[in-house]
This record gives structure tokens, C-alpha cells and sequence, in this order.
């Protein structure tokens, strides 16, 4: 009996607080409106956030959608209060504080699953989305839900509850349970109405004078059907599939007349002007009865045309639930559905990097030019020969270090040093880098140089945004961003630019290096990649000093330019200095 009362949770949440219904045609699986379900009461922080603290659709869009793969754990466990109260429907207790969130998320997201928020609400201090899971490499969707979040007054996240839909479907069964109840029904006088009619029209305030207004006034289905949109799509997850249209809606809220008994109360409600996240709880003859969470979300005309209603399983952890884990970890269904569609803008292909960004453009230009010309056209020859000229160069620069020219010495070892400070402005932004992933080609850079730098520094996805440490992997957190690694390079730097100017014979040098120039593949090659790396090097820069606070495309004035300039002007020694001096990455987004 109570995993009827359970399934049927959502469902009966219009007749709960409205009394006896008047009956309706019963249309082809019609389902209530969103609205018309969900019960929430004011959330304890309904004003706005400090303009010093994120507002909620602005933490959880970071949090959430802007990350190229999946979310971080580790960067939503920091983004929590210490006290930090995370329910999940799911299980039988709540997960309390930062590290047990963290554990939570790890185990319910493992390596490859990808969490894609299909609507997310726009409120400031509290807030939440709908979801569905996906898989790297697996074409479709998997399980679908509905988090709720609401932030303290520090903007943390202190409180989130977060509903999946059930595998089993009572569907059919419960259609049939209602329509039985129905025709058993003995019809009651309506109880008078006690309310002021009004015509609120953002998502959070339907739902606020439905659920505190109008349905203990003594309001009926019509008062909520009114703020429903002709095309209005409702899902019901103890149902395959959803009900469209008003009709269908209507028809489907009729049946949940017989459910007098029924009682719901919210719990909380979030912001929301375009979409609002409610949890709930009901009563049955004033006994503790299911509980749930849904989404509403209106269109342009203030219309609700989007919900869905999760009921909270009766047995927890549900059985089915659990061996759909186990079979498909990152899906957890045991079949992939259809795609769904993510309000994360698609990434911008190759060809849109290089059109929107004239730098890109030139990079991919350079790279082209440069591998042509130094397979057509650069004077010497490829050759594996010990006999050959390159490598009878190499092979005394290893006898006697000091046979090699000093000029030649220093931009051979400079090439050593520009990927290294490549690798410290690009892994921060590395993370999901499409079409080319990051460490291939930066690693490759230490001996291919530009030919190995170029394509990655032309193709690259645009990182500008601010990045957390907690989202960096080992090598960037530990080692790239730390003042140590760009102290060293900036000493290597030094010590190259000390040795030319403590040559004993400067003219000798550069005569001796200019015919090396002219006949040496290898002294040629290296000068003219050491040439394209320092003048490119102030695009990875920008991007870095973006990320960081130190660029603003809309700041007036040069002082964008200036800055940048600084670094970049001087080859090495500039890029350098800019490690050393840039500030440092914050324990997780702002």
C-alpha cells in the first residue's frame, strides 16, 4: 500500500491541499501541470545575495555547466559550507560536510560519467536544475533527476537535495489504481474559498501563491490549470512517458480526486523567475506519508510549460537502481535512451576558434608556412648519418660543450625553456581541451618545439574563464603554478642572457653563428622556432592573465595592453617574469 502511496507521490500533489475536485474528461495520458504538483514553502534565504558572493545560477553554471567534461567533485565539495547538509532521495541518511560530499560525488560519478543540466532556474540565493547522466564514448542519455540548492549568506552551499527517477514504472498499474479509486468516490461539498485571486507570473511566485495561497484557501484544479501553457509538458517519472498538453493535464488531475486524505506540505522553494526547484513532503490521514522533488519552469508569456515530479523511493537504496549501477556505473540505466538536450552551448569548433580569434589564425598560418619551409626550402639536409654535418655538431657540443657557438648555445637551450613555460599558461586550461588534447603536444614541445606547439596553440578551445586549483590536475596544481617552477625558469633565463653578454669576442660569435645559420638545418631550424614561439607567446598569455584578473576585454584604457606587453616583448625572460609575478589560482572558483 505504501509503495502506491509512494509512486504516486507527485501525482497527487494538486489534490492534497485542494479538497474535493470537480471530475474532468479523462483525455489519453494526461498528467498535472508542473506547477500543480509542487509544494515548497519559503526557502529561510529568499533575499539576494552580497554583490560579493555568486549568486546561485551563477556558482551552479560554474560549477555545473561550464566544465568542458564532467564536474568537478572536489570543486563542488569546496564550494560547500563546513555544515553542509547534501540529501540524496536515494539513500537513507543525509551526507554532512565537505569531505563526505566529496566522497558521495566521487562514488556516484565515476571516471567517464558526465552529468548534463538540461534547465537550470535563475534564483539568487537559492536554486536547482534538471539533469540526466551521460558516458564518454556511449551515444544517448542515461538517468534523469532534479537537484536542489541553497546557499548561506557566505554563498556557500549549505543545503541541496537531489531526486533520481525511478527504473520501475508503475505507469499502467497506477492509471488503473486511480481510475478504481475514482469510481469508488463519493463526492463531498467543497470547502469555501478563502483566498484573493491573483495572477503572479515568474516561476517561484506560481508556485508561492499556489502552494501558501491559493490550495489552503480552498482553491481547486482550475485556479492552478490557469497558469499552464496549451503546450505545456509534463513529467511524471512514475510514468514512461510525459504528458503534453493542456488536455492531457487536466484530464490526468481529474483522477486524483478520490485522495482527499492526501496532505502535502512544502518544504522548500526556490528562486526562480524563468524556473523554480521545490521539495515536498505529504501526509496521509496525518500520518508521515512519500516524499519528492520537482522543477517548474515558465516561458516568455509567464506560462508554466516545463515539469517534472520525482517521488522519493520507498526502499532505499531502491533495489533496481542499485543493479543498474552496477551493470552501467556511469549511466545507470540499463540501456542508453535517446539524446537529450544541455543548456551548455556546444563547444566552438576548429574552423570558429580560428575565425573569431585573428591570433589563432596566425598561429595556424606560421604553423603551416614554418613546416613547409623547413621541409622545402631551409638550407642543410635531413640526415640520421653520424657523418652529417648536424650531427658531427651535436656530437662535439656533447665532448666539449664549449666548442658550440654561444649564441647557437643559448637558443638551443631557450627552446627547452619556452615549452616549460608554455606548459605552466596552458595546462590550466587544459582540462576537455577538444579538438587536441593538451598533453601530447605540450609534452612534445620540449623536442618538436613550434612544430609540435603549433597546432595545439592554434586549435585550442578559448579557457579564459577562472579556474579553480582543486580542478587542476597534479602536474599544473603542484608543480606548473607553484613561484618555485617559475623562479627556476626565470634563473635558466638569466644565465642564457649572462652568457651573451659575457662573450669574450661578440662579433667572432655572431660571424661564426651566421654562417652556422646559413648552413646548418639544425642551428636554422631551431632559430627561426625559438623566433614563432616569442612572437606567439603573448597569445597564451593573455589568455592566462584573463583567467586570472589581471585582462578585461571591456576595461578601458591600455592598461590591458601595457601589462601584456610587459611580458611579452622580451623573449624568455618576459614570459617568465610573468610566472613568477601572476596571482595565484584560488583553492576553487569564485
Amino acid at each position: 500500500r505504501m509503495l502506491i502511496l509512494s509512486a504516486a507521490s507527485s501525482a497527487f500533489a494538486l489534490h492534497s491541499a485542494a479538497g474535493p475536485r470537480p471530475r474532468l474528461p479523462v483525455a489519453p495520458r494526461a498528467s498535472p501541470p508542473a506547477a500543480v504538483q509542487t509544494l515548497v514553502e519559503p526557502s529561510p534565504f529568499t533575499t539576494l545575495l552580497p554583490s560579493r558572493t555568486p549568486t546561485c545560477s551563477t556558482l551552479l553554471r560554474r560549477l555545473f555547466v561550464e566544465p568542458e567534461t564532467s564536474f568537478s567533485p572536489a570543486a563542488v565539495a569546496a564550494a560547500c559550507s563546513e555544515d553542509v547538509q547534501w540529501v540524496d532521495m536515494d539513500l537513507t541518511e543525509p551526507v554532512r560536510g565537505r569531505e563526505a560530499v566529496e566522497r558521495h560525488l566521487r562514488a556516484k560519478w565515476p571516471l567517464g560519467s558526465l552529468l548534463k543540466v538540461e534547465r537550470l532556474s535563475d534564483g539568487a540565493s537559492s536554486g536547482g536544475f534538471t539533469w540526466h547522466r551521460e558516458a564518454d564514448g556511449v551515444s544517448g542519455s542515461g538517468l534523469r533527476g532534479v537537484t536542489y540548492f541553497e546557499l548561506n549568506g557566505e554563498g556557500e552551499l549549505a543545503y541541496v537535495q537531489e531526486g533520481s527517477e525511478p527504473l520501475f514504472k508503475l505507469d499502467t498499474i497506477l492509471e488503473a489504481f486511480l481510475t478504481a479509486a475514482n469510481a469508488n468516490r463519493q463526492d463531498e461539498a467543497k470547502p469555501p474559498r478563502s483566498y484573493e485571486r491573483q495572477t503572479p507570473t515568474t516561476a517561484s511566485g506560481i508556485a508561492r501563491y499556489l502552494w501558501e495561497v491559493a490550495y489552503p484557501g480552498g482553491a481547486t484544479p482550475s485556479e492552478a490549470l490557469s497558469f499552464f501553457s496549451d503546450e505545456v509538458v509534463y513529467e511524471d517519472f512514475n510514468y514512461r512517458e510525459p504528458f503534453v498538453g493542456l488536455q492531457a493535464v487536466s484530464a490526468y488531475i481529474s483522477l486524483l480526486d478520490a485522495f482527499p486524505q492526501f496532505t502535502f506540505l512544502p518544504e522548500r522553494i526556490s528562486d526562480g523567475d524563468t524556473g523554480v526547484c521545490i521539495t515536498w513532503r505529504c501526509e496521509v490521514n496525518g500520518e508521515p506519508g512519500p516524499s519528492g522533488i520537482s522543477y517548474n519552469q515558465v516561458d516568455k508569456s509567464g506560462k508554466i510549460c516545463f515539469a517534472r515530479d520525482i517521488p522519493a523511493p520507498s526502499i532505499k537504496p531502491p533495489p533496481l537502481a542499485a543493479v543498474a549501477a552496477r551493470l552501467s556505473p556511469q549511466l545507470r540505466t540499463f540501456q542508453p535512451r535517446a539524446p537529450l538536450p544541455s543548456v551548455a552551448p556546444p563547444p566552438p569548433t576548429a574552423l570558429d576558434t580560428l575565425a573569431a580569434r585573428p591570433a589563432r589564425a596566425a598561429i595556424a598560418l606560421a604553423w603551416f608556412s614554418f613546416s613547409a619551409y623547413v621541409a622545402l626550402a631551409s638550407p642543410g639536409e635531413f640526415s640520421v648519418s653520424a657523418d652529417s654535418f648536424d650531427n658531427q655538431l651535436i656530437a662535439k657540443a656533447i665532448d666539449d660543450p664549449t666548442s658550440l657557438n654561444r649564441i647557437f648555445f643559448a637558443v638551443f637551450n631557450a627552446l627547452g625553456v619556452l615549452p616549460g613555460i608554455n606548459a605552466a599558461l596552458l595546462l590550466p586550461g587544459a582540462k576537455g581541451q577538444r579538438p587536441l588534447p593538451a598533453a601530447p603536444f605540450v609534452s612534445a614541445a620540449f623536442f618538436l618545439g613550434f612544430g609540435a606547439a603549433g597546432p595545439y596553440l592554434a586549435l585550442r578551445q578559448p579557457r579564459p574563464d577562472p579556474v579553480g586549483r582543486v580542478e587542476l590536475g597534479f602536474f599544473a596544481r603542484y608543480v606548473t603554478e607553484s613561484r618555485l617552477y617559475g623562479g627556476g625558469l626565470l634563473a635558466a633565463g638569466a644565465v642564457l642572457l649572462y652568457g651573451l653578454l659575457s662573450m669574450a669576442d661578440p662579433a667572432t660569435a655572431l660571424s661564426d653563428y651566421a654562417e652556422l645559420f646559413g648552413s646548418s638545418k639544425l642551428v636554422h631550424v631551431s632559430s627561426i622556432d625559438l623566433l614563432v614561439l616569442s612572437a606567439f607567446a603573448f597569445e597564451p598569455i593573455r589568455e592566462d592573465m584573463a583567467r586570472r584578473g589581471w585582462w578585461d576585454e571591456a576595461a578601458e584604457g591600455t592598461n590591458n595592453l601595457a601589462r601584456l606587453l610587459a611580458f611579452s616583448l622580451v623573449p624568455v625572460l618576459g614570459p617568465a617574469f610573468y610566472l613568477v609575478l601572476r596571482p595565484d589560482l584560488p583553492e576553487t572558483r569564485a
